[in-house]
């Protein structure tokens, strides 16, 4: 049975589509957690190398034990890590090697959709010594051993906000899960007997892996809050152990658990989505030949980076089950150089609509793909056998990333026509959702449910509908949101007074649920802007396509609609351009928002602004010296002589009313787009039909109609006015019963319903130009904030009073603040060399006033010798980022001294 997707439209071009839906079974994704990922295209292989991800987390457990790992997080002894072997665990649920893989898998799925390459690593060989050389990395040490004093399943090395550290650790106490687990422990009978099984201890230590990273990736413990819509805050993975949060049972350890969406917004924004453009697309078979083939042509930015495949849509409604994505040169697009890249739809499978691979003439359907970059649609051909078809759907090319307008604080998709010549294309029908997770690609369809690959429910944070349709033929914007809104994630953290990093100062009790551990973060945390992924539908109308009609069985020329589905990501706004998101620029003061937009000042560009007279209406009172008795009118014309579009708002200001010497209210007539060479008109009708549908406020206004534009405009005025008729009087009449008694007789004589008029009228018209008034953008203001840098690192001395064991180490260390503030009091974290591990942490209470340099000496505590030979020293000033600086790049150094 063939099922439509489209109909021949007839303005006002509504689409009415019957689909059969391909629905992913996520309760059966669920099942296969600990068994390698099916190799089905339309989902993320989650378990797949990821070599290109912007972050690598090391899942670290060592054979042996590790004396390398730091000794201390968070005011907390972690090191040394002893080997994790399942004999410790409990020998009887599989392998060592079996339950590292299913943790490891675990972990891959919890992050699956972040820009993050997860490692299993037994080697302390580029973890521990000497530590990974990544740009952005973590190990989370998982040892099979159980945290002494307390109930402890793990620890994070800081909750970092904002900016991510390029380095952090974490620690898994394995063994402390089968230890609460026995009888009178804190989650008694979790993993013993029959409920000792892979999947529960994979899960358990998964969750607190999972758990520790997100910590240093800048999640909180707070961030695990159900919204009103998500299940019970036990099924995250952020929620901890204590009472005071609904802490997690021992049941809830051993479930699969999974980030919530406040997570998720917060992850997204601080290390990035894997998949960033992914789209789905209705099309028809235009031609009057069955199609065998079909490809997309994309461009991709040059320093993007090399695309991959992140999904397919696999659905009923597609003839085909995968792509191949392979490079073809480059292309310049709008004056810029992309790298172009064809998108092959292969693997011919049975579908709704027809045979395997195969599109009959006229016949619609649908195909999707998201790649790990965003992308441009530059065309569509479809194939019979090797050769082009003549006819191919029309598409729309758009670009999500960094279209942000400064000018109005709008983020918004770019669409642009790859085929200009072959006539406009008109956008219809929209549907925006800002959503706090990635849609499974098989549910971009219409009617599609919003659910993950996971197979959770989403719901949006916010949901909005486009303006009227429009049409163009060169480039549009369609806006998506708007810095003045809020975005989806976006809250002050303050830590409570004298909080200190570590387990909090109380006796270890039994319970182990009655506490958490304290990190103290401070700062801001946002998500990306509005939302972690945006999603858009509309109807794409080719108003004249010429395409083969299946009920007339011949070709026709007339309107033809392809429905269109894009998630994108959202983005961190940096229209200053240096490199802070603009909300804590902001919010610290480095930068001014008078309007309030969400827009630095300073990155506001030049502004041209019109004010236009205006007159409208009828004045009858001979006596009125603020107006001539007449009738007026007035229209503004508007014309964009530029290469751009141009946004601009219409206002009106009143001067009368009110009477003289008060200020007229404003009214704000319109927002206006203008393409280039086009012009509009704004005139007395349009203020009255926008602003006074019941009429003038009086029988004629005044004042001026203010245009305001992101682009220099041409803006006339053209004024006219006419006389009214006046009657003819008396040179007899001395009185004004007279000149009545005149007037009477003239009807009479007449037969006339009105006294004489003058014999003529006066028309008048003016045409002027009005004057353009640019507001420059203001200069940035000069921005006052202190730079600590690690100067110098002398060289070590040592000296061992009694021999081996009280060795001490003492080094001089130069910092220096660079900036132009001063820095208050800051830390210091000194590392002695990797082999020993021996950490040192310090303030500097003074801090340092512009200009200063400080020498500060370090001495370890007794214990082996740093040249073991040779000495390596590693120091980190303001290692948890609590001193806003101008730079952050040069807060570390590193020397080697030769044994």
């Amino acid at each position: 049975m063939t099922y439509s997707l489209f109909k021949k439209l007839k303005p006002p071009f509504s689409m009415g589509m019957v689909i059969t839906l391909f629905v992913f079974v996520g309760a059966i994704f669920l099942t296969l957690l600990l068994k390698p990922m099916p190799t089905w295209a339309a989902v993320v292989d989650c378990q797949a190398s990821r070599s290109g991800a912007s972050n690598v987390l090391y899942l670290y457990y060592p054979t042996s034990q590790d004396n390398n790992f730091p000794t201390e997080l968070s005011g907390t002894t972690t090191g040394p890590v002893p080997a994790f072997t399942v004999s410790n665990l409990d020998p009887n649920i599989g392998t060592t090697a079996q339950i590292r893989n299913a943790i490891s898998e675990r972990v891959r799925l919890d992050y699956c959709e972040f820009d993050v390459q997860v490692v299993q690593a037994t080697s302390s060989n580029g973890t521990t010594n000497p530590t990974p050389n990544d740009d952005r990395w973590q190990v989370v040490a998982i040892g099979g051993d159980a945290f002494d004093s307390r109930v402890l399943y793990g620890i994070a090395q800081d909750v970092d906000i904002g900016d991510m550290d390029e380095m952090d650790f974490g620690r898994v106490w394995a063994d402390e899960f089968g230890q609460e687990s026995e009888s009178g422990g804190a989650i008694e009978g979790t993993l013993v007997g029959a409920n000792s099984t892979l999947e529960r201890w994979a899960n358990a230590i998964a969750g607190t892996t999972s758990h520790e990273a997100g910590h240093n990736y800048g999640l909180g413990h707070r961030d695990s809050e159900s919204r009103p819509s998500e299940d019970e805050r036990q099924n995250h993975l952020m929620a901890s152990s204590a009472t005071s949060t609904g802490g997690l049972t021992g049941e809830d350890r051993a479930e699969d658990r999974h980030f919530s969406d406040t997570s998720f917004e917060i992850l997204a924004g601080n290390i990035g989505l894997y998949e960033q453009t992914v789209s789905n697309w209705d099309f028809i078979n235009p031609n009057t030949s069955t199609a065998d083939g079909f490809s997309i042509t994309v461009l991709v930015a040059q320093d993007a980076g090399t695309p991959s495949v992140g999904s397919v849509y696999t659905g009923g409604l597609s003839p085909w089950n995968n792509v191949d994505l392979s490079a073809n040169g480059t292309d310049i697009f709008r004056g810029t150089e992309y790298d172009r890249y064809e998108i092959t739809f292969i693997d011919p499978k049975n579908w709704n609509n027809g045979d395997p691979g195969e599109i009959e003439p006229g016949v619609e359907f649908h195909v999707g793909v998201g790649l790990t970059t965003n992308y441009i649609v530059r065309n569509v051909t479809l194939f019979a056998g090797d050769s082009p078809l003549e006819l191919n759907p029309r598409v729309i090319g758009y670009t999500p990333d960094g279209s942000f307008d400064p000018a109005t604080g709008d983020y918004h998709l770019t669409l642009s026509v790859p085929d200009p010549e072959n006539g406009p294309l008109m956008i219809s029908d929209v549907r925006i959702r800002h959503i706090p997770r990635t849609i499974d690609i098989n549910e971009m369809v219409n009617n599609g449910i919003l659910r993950g690959i996971d197979g959770r429910t989403i719901v949006p944070w916010n949901t909005r509908f486009g303006d009227s349709p429009f049409e163009f033929t060169n480039e549009a914007t369609l806006g998506v949101a708007n810095l003045a809104e809020p975005r989806a994630v976006d809250f002050m953290l303050t830590p409570e007074p004298g909080c200190v990093p570590g387990l909090p100062d109380i006796p270890p009790v039994e319970d182990g649920g009655i506490f958490e551990v304290n990190y103290c973060p401070e700062g801001r945390v946002l998500g990306l802007f509005p939302s972690a992924r945006v999603y858009v539908e509309a109807t794409v109308t080719d108003p004249n396509a010429r395409f083969f009609d299946r009920d007339a069985g011949e070709m026709v020329t007339g309107p033809l609609s392809e429905r269109i589905f894009i998630q994108f990501p959202g983005a961190k706004p940096d229209l200053n351009d240096n490199g802070v998101d603009d909300a804590i620029d902001i919010d610290n003061g480095t930068c001014t928002d008078t309007n309030e937009n969400g827009v630095c000042d300073d990155a506001e560009p030049d502004r041209f602004k019109y004010a236009a007279k205006l007159v409208c209406g009828k004045q009858e009172d001979i006596d009125n010296t603020r107006l001539v008795r007449g009738f007026y009118g007035t229209a503004i014309n508007i014309f964009n002589p530029g290469s751009e579009t141009a946004r601009f708002t219409k206002r009106l200001a009143l001067s009368y009313p009110p009477e003289e010497q008060m200020a007229g209210k404003t009214f704000l007539i319109a927002e206006d787009r203008l393409p280039p060479d086009h012009a509009l008109e704004v005139d007395c009708i349009d203020i009255e039909q926008r602003l006074f549908p019941n009429g003038l406020p009086e029988s004629y206004i005044k004042g001026f109609v203010v245009i305001e534009s992101d682009h220099s405009l041409d803006v006339t005025g053209v004024y006219t006015s006419r006389s009214l008729p006046v009657v003819h009087h008396s040179d007899s009449c001395g009185d004004d019963s007279c000149q009545e008694q005149h007037c009477s007789n003239y009807k009479d004589k007449h037969h006339s319903s009105k006294c004489a008029s003058s014999d003529s009228e006066s028309v008048s018209i003016d045409v002027e130009q009005i004057r353009e008034r640019v507001i420059k953008s203001k200069e940035p203001p000069v921005e006052l904030c202190p730079d600590l840098a690690v100067l110098d690192i002398g060289r070590p001395q040592v000296r061992c009073p009694q021999g081996g064991g009280s060795c001490q180490t003492k080094v001089e260390i130069l910092i220096g603040n660079l900036g132009n503030a001063a820095s208050g009091a800051f830390d210091l974290r000194t590392t002695f060399d990797p082999q020993a591990s021996v950490v040192v942490n310090q303030q500097v209470s003074q801090g340092l006033m512009p200009g200063e340099q400080q020498t500060i000496v370090v001495t370890t505590p007794p214990g082996g010798n740093c040249f073991d030979p040779n000495c390596s020293i590693s120091v980190v000033v303001d290692p948890n980022n609590r001193i806003q600086e101008c730079r952050e790049d040069n807060n570390t150094g590193m020397e080697t001294t030769q044994g």
